[in-house]
């Protein structure tokens, strides 16, 4: 029987047996991973590597990534890639339909 283990809001440690899931992806974490990473990694793919809620980073509401693609993540906004590609959208205005 799988076995998971992991800590509770107040810090309090649990053991919990049952098929919940599969671990978390972090070699030293027991949880389980209740986050898939939603880091998009091409062809319209995300990386789908499962991560408890202590090592998912959230980005944006229900957007989490891996403590790897988090980290990715950080050096692409703190190098201003996010407002570099913001410049680049081109608003949709909708032609008059007369």
């Amino acid at each position: 029987m799988t076995c998971y283990a992991g800590f509770t809001e107040n810090g309090d440690k649990f053991f919990i047996c049952g098929d919940l899931g599969p671990h978390c992806a972090d070699h030293r974490c027991m949880d389980v991973g209740t986050n898939l990473c939603d880091y998009p990694i091409g062809e319209s793919k995300t990386c789908d590597m499962p991560i408890c809620d202590s090592h998912a980073f959230e980005v944006a509401p229900n957007i989490h990534y891996c403590p790897g693609h988090a980290l990715m993540w950080r050096k692409f906004v703190d190098a201003g890639g996010v407002e570099k590609n913001l410049k680049n959208v081109v608003p949709f205005v909708e032609k008059d339909s007369k």
